[in-house]
C-alpha cells in the first residue's frame, strides 16, 4: 500500500533525518569503535590476569575428556552453569589454545556484541546519537568486569540485548517471533537464571492486553524458548538445587534486595548527579517542547527493573541464590529506556545530548583504562604472592603447601609448579557441617564444591590428622586460628614465617 506524502508520521521522521547533526550518519562508526574498544581491551587485560576461584571450575570442566563427562560432572553438582557455556570454552581452547585469553575469549566477543546490539536497539527507537548513549550507559555498569571473565555472565547480557532487539526491532512475523525464542533459549543455554529475561516482555503484554486479545506469537515463542532447556536441563538444575539451594551463599535478603541496583551501577547516583547539573547549565530554558508520550520500547525496558524484584521471589521460593550477577540481563532494557527518556525530553537539544553521551563514554573508557594499565587490581586472593614465595619455601626444607582458604588454593595449585604437593586442608568439622547445610548456609560451601570437583580432577585435600603426619615438612598458607589451636594442642611449636602479604606458618 503506498503511503500518502502529506502522512504526518513520515514528514516527521523525515523531517527529523533531514536537520539531524552530522554525527547521526557516523554513529555506527563510533559505535564500532566503542565496541573495538572494549574488545581490545578485555582481550589485553584477560591476557594479563590470573584465573580465579570460579574460573577454574570452568577450566577444569571445560577439558574433560569428553561432553558426556561434563554433563556427569554438573549432574554431581560440580558446578552451576549449563554444560553448553563450558562446551564453548572448551571449542575456544581447541581453537585458540589452553591460555586465559582463549577461554575468556567468547565473553570479551559477547560484550562487545552486546554494546552494538543495545546501540542498535535504541538508536531505531531514537537517532545515533541516543543510540550511543545506551552504549556508552553499559560500561558505566558492572558489566566490563564480565568482559574478561571465564565465566558465562557476558553471554547472559548478551543474550538478553538480543531478545530485546529482537522484540522491538524486526516486526511481527512468525520469523521474528522465532527468533525472539531462540535468543531467549540460547541465553538460558549459558545461563539458568536467563530465564528471567522473559519477564519485562510478559509485563508489557500484561499490561497491553485487552479482552479477547490473544497473546503475540513472539510471548508464545519466548516461553518455549525458556521452558525446552529449562527442561532439557532440569536434571542437573536438581542436582545442584538439592545439595547446595539451602546452603548457597548470597541468600535472598531485603539487605540483599536493597543492595542489587547500586551493585549494577555502582557509579548512578554520581552520574545522575552530573547529568542533571549539565542539564541545567547547557539547556534552553524558554523552548516550549512538547514532550512525547511513553514508547512500548521505552516501557519495556524500564519493566527490565522487575526482574531482580522477580528473582527476589524466585530466590525465596526455590532457589535461594541472590546475587547481582545473576540478574546482568538487566543492564541492556535500562540502557535503551534511559536513552529513551533522555531522547524524549532533549531531541531538541542536541549540545545536552552529546554533553550526556560524552561524560558517560569518558567515564567508561577512564574506568577501562585504569584495568588496563593494572591488570592485577582485579585480583583479590593473594595468589601471585604464593607463586613469589613457592620457591623459596621449598628451599627451607618445605614440600607441601597446605592451604586453608579454598579461593586461594585452587589458584595456586593451577598455577604451581608443584601442583601435587598443594593441598586442600579441610576444617575438623567439615562432615558434620555437611549434614546442616541444607538447612542453614554452608559455611564450607567451596570447600565442597571442591570436594565434589575432586572426582574428575586430581586435588589433593588433608585432614588434620594427615597434617600432624606430615607437620615438618609443610607451610601452612593463611591457617585459620582453630587449625594453629589444634596443632598446638598436639604439642607443635608454631613459628611464623611471614605476616605479610600472606601469613606463611611452620610447625615445629
Amino acid at each position: 500500500m503506498n503511503i500518502s506524502l502529506t502522512d504526518p508520521s513520515r514528514n516527521t521522521k523525515a523531517g527529523h533525518r533531514r536537520n539531524a547533526p552530522p554525527t547521526e550518519d557516523w554513529s555506527f562508526l563510533v559505535a564500532g569503535l566503542f565496541a573495538a574498544f572494549y574488545l581490545a581491551t578485555s582481550l589485553y587485560i584477560a591476557s594479563q590476569r590470573i584465573f580465579w576461584f570460579d574460573e577454574l571450575f570452568t577450566i577444569h570442566i571445560a577439558r574433560l575428556p569428553g561432553w558426556l563427562t561434563i554433563w556427569t560432572a554438573l549432574g554431581h553438582a560440580v558446578d552451576s552453569l549449563p554444560p553448553f557455556y563450558y562446551m564453548l570454552v572448551r571449542a575456544s581452547g581447541d581453537l585458540f589454545g589452553k591460555s586465559e585469553m582463549a577461554a575468556r575469549l567468547p565473553s570479551a566477543i559477547a560484550m562487545a556484541a552486546g554494546l552494538w546490539l543495545t546501540f542498535d536497539c535504541a538508536r531505531r527507537l531514537t537517532d545515533g546519537l541516543h543510540g550511543l548513549i545506551a552504549l556508552a550507559v553499559l560500561p558505566c555498569s558492572f558489566l566490563p568486569y564480565y568482559g574478561f571473565e571465564a565465566r558465562s555472565y557476558a553471554l547472559y547480557f548478551m543474550f538478553s540485548a538480543l531478545a530485546l532487539w529482537a522484540w522491538l526491532s524486526i516486526g511481527n512475523s512468525k520469523k521474528s517471533a522465532a527468533f525472539f525464542g531462540i535468543a531467549l533459549f540460547l541465553g538460558v543455554a549459558m545461563h539458568y537464571y536467563a530465564v528471567m529475561c522473559l519477564v519485562p516482555f510478559a509485563l508489557w503484554e500484561l499490561i497491553a492486553w485487552k479482552p479477547g486479545k490473544r497473546p503475540s506469537l513472539k510471548l508464545v515463542a519466548g516461553i518455549l524458548g525458556v521452558a525446552l532447556p529449562a527442561v532439557l536441563l532440569f536434571p542437573l538444575i536438581s542436582s545442584f538445587s538439592h545439595k547446595f539451594a539451602s546452603g548457597f551463599w548470597n541468600r535472598p535478603s531485603f539487605s540483599e534486595l536493597r543492595a542489587i541496583f547500586p551493585q549494577l551501577f555502582p557509579d548512578a547516583l554520581l552520574l545522575l548527579a552530573l547529568i542533571v547539573i549539565w542539564v541545567v547549565l547547557a539547556g534552553k530554558h524558554d523552548q516550549d517542547t512538547v514532550v512525547k508520550p511513553m514508547a512500548e520500547g521505552e516501557s519495556i525496558g524500564w519493566l527490565f527493573l522487575c526482574i531482580p524484584l522477580v528473582g527476589f521471589v524466585l530466590a525465596e521460593v526455590r532457589t535461594n541464590a541472590y546475587f547481582s550477577r545473576y540478574f546482568i540481563c538487566v543492564l541492556p532494557g535500562v540502557a535503551v529506556a534511559f536513552s529513551c527518556l533522555l531522547w524524549r525530553h532533549l531531541r531538541h537539544s542536541y549540545v545536552v545530548s552529546l554533553g550526556i553521551f560524552l561524560l558517560l563514554a569518558g567515564w567508561g573508557v577512564i574506568k577501562q583504562v585504569g584495568i588496563l594499565r593494572h591488570p592485577e587490581m582485579v585480583e583479590a586472593t593473594g595468589t601471585r604472592d604464593f607463586l613469589d614465595l613457592e620457591s623459596s619455601l621449598r628451599a627451607e626444607g618445605k614440600r607441601y603447601m597446605v592451604f586453608s582458604p579454598p579461593l586461594i588454593f585452587i589458584e595456586a595449585e593451577y598455577y604451581s609448579k608443584h601442583p601435587q604437593d598443594c593441598i586442600l586442608l579441610l576444617p575438623s568439622d567439615f562432615e558434620r557441617e555437611a549434614t546442616l547445610a541444607r538447612s542453614s548456609p554452608d559455611p564450607y560451601l567451596h570447600q565442597r564444591l571442591l570436594v565434589n570437583l575432586s572426582q574428575y580432577y586430581p586435588l589433593q585435600t588433608w585432614q588434620l590428622s594427615d597434617l600432624r603426619t606430615y607437620a615438618r615438612e609443610a607451610a601452612l598458607i593463611e591457617p585459620s586460628a582453630d587449625v594453629l589451636e589444634a596443632m598446638r594442642q598436639a604439642g607443635y611449636k608454631v613459628e611464623i614465617r611471614a605476616s605479610k602479604p600472606l601469613k606463611i606458618v611452620y610447625l615445629q
